[in-house]
């Protein structure tokens, strides 16, 4: 709780908290100034936040606070203006203009103009948080949780979009035909957070440059009859002009989209699209597949169980998109060049043909790769292998043959998963997913726990730890009495 002085009081943020703000360039200690109630010293919360200098603290009461509240003025890096609803009230919207704004512990519902939102990152919102909110839709059609403001130049804008923002333990839910997370700007942090219960949407649409999409929990994307929305668990697109690159999409778990794609990334023509990477990942039941038409995707260390059972083919589609005529007049191919696949996990994808269930790659595409990956039908069964074992990228890509072959690659067999059927996909002792792995470090550390790999790398998301032995603990008042003469 916030000390209850008017001005001169400190609040040291809880220690992961504080070492996740300080490593994306927050400050760990804090200096607060005064608490403005609402109500109390004033009647709405808006009126508040006009008053809030940076360093104070607008605190409100339990209950509806039917207000769309916009901030006025910035913060600073050590005095932010904080937000907080104490886990007990309610407000319709709020709009982060200012740089330095931490909006925490409220609920947001109740907006229903379409193509709305509850959250808006607007010019400006520099280093805005939003931490530990519910974000509730409601079901209003074509009302997105969270959206930013786009670029007033294209395709990054210059400077103006809001950036550097932490979106961090909020849980966001009831989005209909809709976005339930549109991101822009750079370097933002989307951690931790509770993405569920949408009909036909997209969990995440993203845009930007090096944004870094962590542990967040995205379930139950529903079929909706007639939404006339593509639904996915992640889509970029350059129809607009916005570029989207350089990001990070580390850790999640997407479990349950039921009528939609993994994935729909497309350039539309737009250079600055490309170079994601998905790392660490856990994909679950996902009705169609992962599809891409930008260079440079790259799928390291992820789980892929039941992927792709609508259509019945691969978990993941590499391949080229002709346009007509894109932003700007212009025509042609957008090509998947420089996509890997890498120490995955695919399991059960696809229909029971052991053609089908791991990824595709166009000849038309030039470096691309994929090997250190283990593939295995329902049961474990082995897929269909090639028997002239060509590669990925030997010379092309990998799409007339049609049978799957990798130098490195294990196919079919017991993993040795704790419970695969219960979603644990830690690696037992005796596993041969451990040590088969091509090794990353130069481009990650970590396994999906955060513990450290080490020189020899496992396939899938957790690195093998060995379990501790037993340690014996002699019973409580056990005496040892030395041997007699």
């Amino acid at each position: 709780m916030f000390n209850d002085q008017r001005r001169g009081t400190t609040k040291v943020l809880g220690r992961g908290l504080a070492l996740l703000l300080a490593a994306i360039g927050f400050p760990r200690e804090l200096a607060w100034g005064a608490i403005l109630r609402v109500p109390g010293d004033y009647s709405t919360v808006q009126a508040a936040m006009n008053a809030a200098q940076p360093g104070d603290v607008v605190l409100l009461s339990a209950g509806r606070h039917d207000e769309a509240v916009t901030s006025v003025r910035g913060g600073t890096p050590n005095q932010r203006i904080v937000l907080d609803g104490q886990g007990r009230a309610m407000l319709r919207q709020f709009v982060f203009r200012h740089p330095y704004i931490t909006v925490q512990n409220v609920i947001f519902t109740g907006v229903t103009q379409l193509y709305s939102r509850l959250i808006y990152f607007g010019h400006g919102g520099h280093f805005g948080v939003l931490s530990n909110c519910v974000l509730d839709v409601g079901l209003a059609p074509g009302v997105r949780g969270v959206d930013w403001e786009p670029p007033r130049v294209k395709p990054f804008g210059e400077g103006e979009v809001a950036s550097h923002c932490l979106i961090i333990s909020n849980q966001v839910r009831n989005a209909l035909s809709s976005t339930m997370l549109s991101i822009m700007g750079d370097s933002n942090h989307i951690v931790g957070n509770f993405i569920h219960d949408g009909g036909a949407v997209d969990f995440f649409r993203l845009f930007g440059r090096g944004n870094y999409l962590g542990y967040n929990v995205c379930s139950n994307n529903y079929v909706v009859a007639g939404s006339g929305n593509h639904p996915d668990f992640i889509q970029t697109f350059g129809v607009n002009g916005d570029g989207s690159a350089g990001h990070v999409i580390e850790g999640n778990w997407v479990i349950g989209v039921w009528g939609g794609q993994l994935t729909q990334l497309e350039g539309n023509l737009l250079p600055e699209i490309g170079d994601w990477t998905f790392q660490n990942n856990v994909f679950v039941d996902i009705a169609l597949q992962a599809s891409c038409t930008i260079p440079n995707v790259r799928y390291y260390n992820n789980v892929f169980l039941r992927c792709n059972k609508t259509n019945g083919g691969h978990a993941l589609y590499f391949g080229a998109r002709y346009y007509e005529s894109t932003y700007g007049g212009r025509s042609g191919t957008n090509y998947a060049h420089g996509c890997q696949v890498i120490n995955n996990v695919f399991l059960d994808c696809g229909d029971s043909r052991i053609a089908v269930g791991w990824y595709s790659f166009s000849q038309l595409l030039t470096n691309v790769g994929a090997d250190y990956n283990y593939v295995a039908k329902a049961g474990f069964g082995a897929v269909e292998q090639d028997p002239l074992k060509r590669p990925i990228g030997n010379p092309g890509g990998w799409a007339t043959w049609g049978k799957w072959w990798e130098p490195n690659g294990i196919n079919g067999g017991d993993p040795h998963f704790v419970d695969w059927q219960r979603l644990d996909f830690r690696l037992l002792e005796g596993s041969p997913l451990i040590g088969r792995g091509l090794n990353l470090g130069h481009v990650f550390h970590a396994d999906i726990l955060g513990n450290v790999r080490g020189a020899s790398w496992d396939i899938g998301p957790y690195a093998f730890r060995a379990p501790s032995p037993d340690r014996v603990v002699p019973p409580p008042r056990l005496r040892t009495l030395a041997p007699g003469p």
